[in-house]
């Protein structure tokens, strides 16, 4: 599950970046560029410090699939956060929790950039 969880995260690296060269919002632009930034490293984060804990992590084969927009691509990532993270780690990994929930805040604040800054 938790290969699943990072690829799905990789994958909406990908998304928004063709998302943000194909806007012709420029708050759209800005917001999906921060958000391309900042997932990948935050994910690094969640792989290695998982991998740390439970060891290498097995990926499996999920196909890129494209968002139909921006704000859908955010939504898709808070919901594989919802859906995988809760059964990937024990309770008692704040720390991992702590790095999805700051994986959380980037797709919201994203989510909340291209919902009302237009």
């Amino acid at each position: 599950m938790i290969g699943r969880l990072i690829l799905t995260l990789f994958h909406a690296r990908t998304a928004a970046h063709v998302l943000h060269l194909t806007t012709r919002s420029y708050a759209a632009h800005v917001a999906l560029n921060e958000f391309y930034e900042g997932i990948i490293s935050l994910t690094d984060r969640l792989a290695e410090a998982y991998s740390g804990a439970y060891g290498l992590i097995e990926f499996p084969e999920t196909p890129y699939r494209a968002p139909s927009s921006a704000e859908e691509l955010m939504e898709d990532v808070m919901a594989a956060l919802n859906k995988y993270a809760t059964k990937c780690w024990s309770p008692q990994d704040t720390y991992l929790e702590n790095i999805a929930d700051e994986i959380r805040a980037l797709a919201s604040g994203t989510l909340y950039k291209l919902s009302y800054l237009k």
